[in-house]
């Protein structure tokens, strides 16, 4: 304790007194009622001196060693070099219990007034009359111990630790808390979030806590580049792979992947869906995204890769930790870099092949055609698209799966809309288009899905360039800055509920609220906002209509186990989702669709 508020003392300018009184506070905390520790009256040259003596004389009983902390028996006196003597006489006349808290009660006063200094780079900009947003910082140079012990919880799901600070703040569109011992402000409600983040690389832009998860990603990653003109650039050429056209191109491998996942169901045993929809949205990842061609064996090999990847970039132990390279998830992280490699190598021996990756490699910008993507940016980039399209896209089906079959209404509402679609487009392939212009109810299912269960957490962090204001808050330069889609979604005025029934997977689960103008929500982000609105929209959106819309055709089914009243999360996740992965027993299984399959034939083989 002495150490490091030496240390702090000296850096920070905190008053000597602070320093003597916690001293004085770590004796008397270890005092028993009717004892105290004495501290020899000792200079600072004589200490030096015995030191030394002491040193070449092991046999030396100087009171700067064995007995410089000694405790007197039945002792009551009070004796300290460190404070002047007519304190220790007029201390030592006072009880130790009553002492010991006058010592406590000044001390913690002092390191009160003080506080800011304790917490660095926490104090408010004197040149802002403005206040710092309400919220606790936690422990000094630690901060919220919650961010370890809220993660989750069962009742919720993932991002307890941040609906627990804004209750706690009083104030959920603007609050402080401390992450890993920096200092930050998690601003929510529409209106806040886009007056900051659609200032992204002018007030606010990432730094050091993303940093951290580069070493998962890549420098070369969009997500963490802060110079506004290569961002720019970035998000052209990689966003020339995630076009509407290029993403309708991509359909029959997306409507191949989902019958694969569906004709794995069994009427035999109940299936837990989550196991089924990630392993669907990494066949997506593996041969859409990246345009691989793996054997049986290769794709757990790869799925067992991007688990440990995945559970690396949720553990902020694994990159605050040296020895990345050598756990899981750094070895994960270099066999899927190894498979890129492999990839890009073949993309330029033999040309495009219409995946994803192929449009990064062949991508060229359109203000000056010599400029490409480097090797390391395709690299960096493909990665955050297998994160965007495997683990968000698996997670908010596997919700969506749950809601269905705790609301039927909604889920025969949806059948009859995917029939319907089939009966008008008799023969031919499942395109983009029909998706989008013929199902507006199964845009609604997947919008109120992502509306109830969020992003869970607040992404890349950002950091205030320069102090600014918000809600009538400032937010000092180098403070971290952050958002949470939970907790936005859950403020919206139009859907609000004061039971907080409006978020409820069950109770409030209502799909028609989107095709109504007057009761469409008006808070809603799951995929973010400004400069760095999530590029992968396009593909995330077209995977999960496409597993959905064959779903809804092929499949009857009851959920296994959970009721409305006895639903249950797991803690810790990218976005919430069920603890029991969503288990379900298929009670009828119809026969497969594929792109140009006979129309008749399908309904036919759903009882139309």
């Amino acid at each position: 304790v002495a150490l490091r508020l030496a240390k702090e003392q000296q850096r920070h300018g905190v008053p000597q007194a602070a320093v003597l009184l916690v001293l004085a506070i770590v004796s008397a905390l270890g005092a028993n009622p009717s004892a105290a520790f004495e501290l020899p009256k000792i200079s600072s040259s004589s200490f030096v001196g015995n030191r030394r003596r002491h040193n070449n004389d092991p046999s030396s009983n100087s009171p700067t060693n064995v007995d410089f902390l000694r405790k007197k028996k039945r002792s009551t006196k009070l004796q300290c070099a460190l404070l002047p003597s007519i304190v220790t006489k007029t201390a030592s006349s006072i009880s130790p219990p009553l002492r010991n808290s006058l010592f406590l009660g000044t001390a913690a006063t002092i390191v009160y007034k003080n506080r800011h200094k304790f917490y660095p780079g926490s104090s408010p900009d004197p040149a802002f009359s403005e206040p710092l947003p309400d919220g606790s910082l936690g422990c000094p140079l630690i901060g919220n111990i919650s961010f370890f012990t809220k993660m989750g919880d069962t009742e919720t799901g993932a991002g307890k630790y941040y609906r627990y600070q804004a209750e706690k703040s009083g104030n959920p569109y603007i609050f402080k808390c401390s992450t890993l011992g920096k200092p930050f402000v998690i601003v929510n409600g529409m209106k806040n979030v886009k007056k900051v983040f659609n200032q992204e690389f002018k007030i606010v832009k990432t730094g050091m806590l993303s940093e951290r998860l580069a070493k998962l990603f890549g420098k070369g990653n969009i997500m963490f580049i802060t110079d506004p003109v290569r961002h720019q650039f970035l998000r052209r050429l990689v966003g020339q792979s995630m076009t509407p056209e290029a993403i309708n191109s991509a359909m029959p491998a997306l409507v191949r992947s989902a019958s694969d996942q569906i004709d794995q169901l069994s009427l035999e045993k109940p299936m837990e869906m989550e196991k089924v929809l990630t392993q669907f949205t990494l066949d997506v990842a593996w041969r859409q995204i990246l345009g691989l061609d793996l054997k049986d064996d290769e794709t757990e090999n790869f799925a067992e890769a991007v688990d440990d990847w995945i559970g690396g970039i949720l553990n902020p132990f694994q990159t605050l930790l040296p020895g990345l390279r050598w756990r899981k998830a750094g070895k994960a992280f270099a066999y899927l870099v190894s498979k890129i490699e492999r990839k890009l190598d073949d993309l330029e021996k033999n040309g495009p092949d219409g995946s994803t990756l192929s449009g990064m490699f062949f991508a060229k910008d359109e203000e000056d055609p010599t400029k490409s993507l480097t090797r390391d940016e395709m690299i960096s980039n493909a990665l955050l698209l297998i994160l965007a399209g495997s683990e968000t896209a698996a997670s908010t089906l596997t919700v969506a799966t749950l809601a269905l079959g705790l609301n039927e209404d909604v889920w025969k509402k949806l059948k009859e809309e995917q029939i319907t679609m089939l009966s008008k487009n008799e023969g031919k392939e499942l395109t983009r288009d029909m998706l989008e212009k013929e199902c507006p109810y199964l845009d609604a299912v997947i919008k109120e899905t992502m509306r109830v269960k969020p992003f869970a957490t607040t992404g890349a962090a950002r950091f205030a360039q320069e102090t600014f204001v918000v809600d009538g808050k400032q937010v000092p330069k180098g403070y971290a800055v952050g958002f949470n889609p939970y907790i936005t979604h859950s403020l919206d005025p139009i859907v609000k509920e004061d039971d907080g029934s409006h978020m409820d997977v069950a109770k409030g689960y209502q799909p028609e609220r989107w095709l109504d103008d007057e009761t469409k929500p008006t808070e809603y982000m799951p995929f973010g906002v400004g400069p760095r609105f999530c590029l992968g929209y396009n593909l995330a959106m077209a995977e999960m209509k496409v597993f959905l819309a064959l779903f809804a055709c092929r499949v009857e089914f009851d959920m296994t186990n959970t009721t409305a009243d006895n639903v249950e999360w797991k803690k810790v996740s990218l976005i919430p989702k069920p603890k029991d992965g969503s288990l379900i027993t298929v009670s009828k299984l119809r026969e497969s669709f594929r792109s140009g399959s006979s129309e008749s034939h399908v309904l036919s083989a759903a009882g139309v």
